[in-house]
């Protein structure tokens, strides 16, 4: 029997209703995560651990991919960093110091000998206008069924799933959506290699999750930034660290597989696989 961890995390905001206010803060909405061999969990923290050392960084400070963003406006406006802002920490790294330790921080998903990505997004500006339970279940839906798929290769293989806290009524919502899925089932039939229920553990406590929070950063700026040549440090780390290890058909698609987008659209999918080739051939061609 083999155990496996699945740390996942969300990025961006749904809402059934969306106006342009919401829609230009929030284009997609999309969740992340990250399957690991338990028995990896304990090189993995140690690694993460490390690179905060060498970044003389406070190991119980979390260090998020919002962050990064916030830096970058500073540097641009020339703000000082005031005390009360969560991340007055990483005042002496700046923008590239943050960029850096992340880009550290993903390449040790590339150390591990066994590790999958799943991500499913939402684009809110074509999105139907489905409750959030329904949005929020399809997404679970999908993570669920691809890790229950790839565990199937041996009866005795159980995967056990963490989230991030959102809050106190949706991680209520989140864990009766995972509970329902396990017992009801689906074109699946039955979750038989998955814990029969959700675990919610906070980011700053799991490396993990933290992790996943820049893999759902670097997603979106892949998102955001496909058909222009803005977010190109984002779109470099998911190249870089989050595209070599998507969950893969045998013949090396993504779509469907460590790529899903939600609610399921054959010619946004076309549209999206034509835009990252073109990324490709040009990051190859440069």
């Amino acid at each position: 029997m083999s155990t496996f961890f699945g740390f996942s995390d969300e990025c961006g905001m749904y809402r059934q209703d969306r106006d342009d206010k919401f829609l230009n803060a929030h284009p997609y909405y999309l969740r992340s995560t990250l399957l690991v061999s338990a028995n990896e969990c304990k090189d993995m923290n140690h690694k993460f651990q490390e690179i905060k050392k060498s970044f003389s960084l406070p190991l119980n400070n979390e260090v998020k991919w919002s962050y990064l963003w916030s830096l970058r406006k500073h540097q641009e406006t020339g703000k000082e960093i005031r005390d009360n802002q969560k991340y007055k920490f990483l005042e002496h790294l700046g923008y590239a110091g943050v960029l850096e330790f992340i880009s550290q921080a993903l390449n040790i998903i590339n150390t591990l000998n066994y590790k999958k990505i799943i991500i499913t997004h939402t684009d809110n500006t074509i999105c139907t206008r489905y409750t959030e339970k329904a949005a929020l279940t399809m997404h679970i839906q999908e993570h669920m069924q691809r890790i229950e798929m790839e565990m199937q290769v041996d009866k005795l293989n159980l995967a056990v799933l963490f989230f991030d806290p959102v809050s106190y009524n949706t991680d209520i919502l989140l864990r009766n959506i995972y509970f329902d899925l396990f017992n009801e089932g689906d074109f699946i039939h039955k979750y038989n290699h998955i814990k029969d229920s959700l675990n919610i553990e906070n980011s700053h406590q799991s490396v993990g999750i933290q992790i996943a929070d820049y893999i759902s950063g670097a997603y979106s700026c892949m998102l955001k930034g496909r058909k222009s040549e803005n977010y190109i440090d984002g779109k470099n780390l998911f190249f870089d660290y989050v595209y070599p290890n998507l969950r893969r058909k045998d013949n090396g698609e993504i779509f469907g597989y460590g790529l899903r987008e939600i609610p399921s659209n054959k010619q946004y999918r076309i549209e999206l696989n034509n835009d990252f080739n073109n990324l490709l051939a040009r990051r190859l061609a440069s």
